[in-house]
């Protein structure tokens, strides 16, 4: 199966379960890149929200929310106003609009094309033949389109929608380095709402209008951070092809990573992916040089394999001195440290990104079902119970053993249709644990447990069901049955 067919059965499975669908979508004349969580989209999102704050509250770092709203002398000193635009290129037969970096790297997913002059990106249209996808015509016609959405205040204000979470970050440091111990190095992050007027959003969650961030910004005087952690990671070098999995201090020792705090970046940032689910071998962090921003000292971008190319997830940015320094240079005041302007350093991720490449990672098909195979952590529910037909208390039974059990906010309960449909439903949603209460269970006190993976099931006491959840985020389904199947 194909990528385009891999998306295309998942979105069924989204949409059918309730897990993402397009925003007013009952209307034919919605807006594309725009879309909502429902309840199971909402429980994993949590969940990953969740394993974030478990990475930054390692990091002994403080968690703010701020206004989505930004007065346009925010967005001035930070210099989104005069930088923040894509270009976008038009058909000359139809007029469908193109965003120009992203037609070039569907065409090419090696290359990053960010940043590049209008003349250069026409050098690539020609020299990879791309026409209109939608009509076949010739693409012509290169130029800027702005990315922030602007708003009146009141009669003339002039205001945007923030269009990334980490100004909000920036915004609040004074206030809480005051209240919160006056030292350095001092973590701050926000997971929240950023906006974009995207010239053509697609890929679902992959680009969206509306979408979630969650940043993690470092402030610090001194470029010595130490980190315990060392990973072996695969780095993208288009300057050291012979370079791919290095340890993380070893790539520090030999310059391949240059600072300190970059190297305790991707070391906390790559333990939070393994934890919630993504394999060694589909992480990689490119290195970027000229396509990093023009006050960027050192930047990775983290990307995620989707079977033959990479997505984007993470932008590791040692921002240096850039964003208090241009805030001071428009007014702002009380920024300094010990008379120094604090540098920064930035994990900034995309969450509906991480959202969808975990479902996309996870999801499996065979030949008579189709299901996510999902990490625990990050699972909507730990586990589910079904009463094997809902009469002869079969359901009231279920309904006790779910009430008694420590994860009874977490375990789905549900007694509508077949067993055979119900097992599919918490498949399809990324539950791998489901509980069956049967005759047996009455005369018993022993109930089913069966893993989503393999199929497979057998007995427990009933007494053991919330041992068994909590240890099946350690132990492989085999493992389990060893220690706790009744015979």
């Amino acid at each position: 199966m194909n990528k385009e067919e891999r998306d295309d059965e998942l979105l069924k499975i989204a949409l059918s379960r309730g897990i993402f669908f397009h925003s007013s979508e009952v209307f034919s004349d919605n807006i594309a890149g725009f879309w909502d969580y429902g309840p199971i989209g909402v429980r994993i999102l949590n969940n990953l929200l969740g394993q974030w704050r478990q990475t930054l509250y390692s990091m002994n770092g403080f968690e703010i929310s701020g206004s989505v709203i930004l007065p346009k002398v925010v967005l001035q000193a930070s210099g989104h106003e005069a930088n923040f635009f894509d270009m976008e290129i038009k058909c000359k037969n139809c007029g469908t609009v193109y965003r120009v970096d992203k037609l070039l790297e569907e065409k090419d997913s090696s290359k990053n094309f960010e940043g590049l002059t209008e003349d250069e990106y026409l050098k690539y249209i020609q020299e990879y033949s791309i026409k209109c996808g939608k009509c076949g015509g010739e693409l012509d016609g290169i130029k800027k389109f702005g990315t922030m959405f602007p708003l009146k205040v009141g009669d003339d204000l002039q205001a945007y929608l923030r269009p990334e979470a980490c100004q909000s970050i920036f915004l609040g440091f004074k206030r809480v380095f005051e209240a919160y111990g006056k030292k350095l190095p001092m973590v701050i992050a926000q997971a929240g709402k950023a906006f974009r007027n995207e010239i053509s959003p697609r890929n679902n969650l992959l680009r969206q209008r509306e979408f979630y961030q969650n940043d993690i910004e470092i402030f610090f005087l001194d470029d010595d951070f130490k980190f315990e952690e060392d990973y072996k990671i695969n780095i993208y070098d288009k300057n050291d092809e012979n370079l791919k999995e290095i340890g993380i201090k070893d790539a520090f020792s030999r310059g391949v990573i240059k600072s300190s705090v970059t190297a305790y970046g991707i070391a906390k940032i790559h333990e939070f992916l393994l934890r919630v689910g993504f394999m060694n071998q589909d992480i990689r962090y490119r290195k970027l040089y000229e396509d990093k921003a023009f006050y960027s000292k050192e930047s990775f971008d983290v990307e995620i394999r989707k079977q033959d190319t990479w997505i984007e997830l993470v932008a590791c940015n040692n921002r240096g001195e850039h964003d208090l320094l241009s805030y001071e240079e428009h007014g702002a005041k009380g920024l300094r440290v010990d008379g120094k302007i604090p540098q920064i350093f930035e994990i900034s991720m995309g969450t509906d990104r991480l959202f969808y490449m975990l479902l996309f990672s996870s999801f499996r098909k065979d030949d008579s079902r189709a299901w996510l195979s999902m990490n625990s952590v990050i699972s909507p529910f730990k586990a589910a119970i079904f009463p094997l037909v809902s009469k002869d208390n079969l359901d009231t039974k279920a309904a006790s053993i779910l009430a008694r059990s420590r994860y009874r906010t977490d375990i789905l309960y549900g007694d509508n249709g077949s067993i055979g449909k119900r097992y599919r439903r918490a498949e399809e949603v990324g539950i791998k644990l489901a509980f069956t209460v049967d005759y047996n269970t009455m005369e018993s006190n022993t109930i089913t447990v069966r893993e989503s993976d393999s199929m497979k099931q057998f007995r427990i006491d009933i007494d053991k069901l919330d041992t068994v959840i909590f240890e099946s985020a350690s132990n492989d389904f085999e493992e389990l049955r060893k220690k706790y199947e009744c015979h």
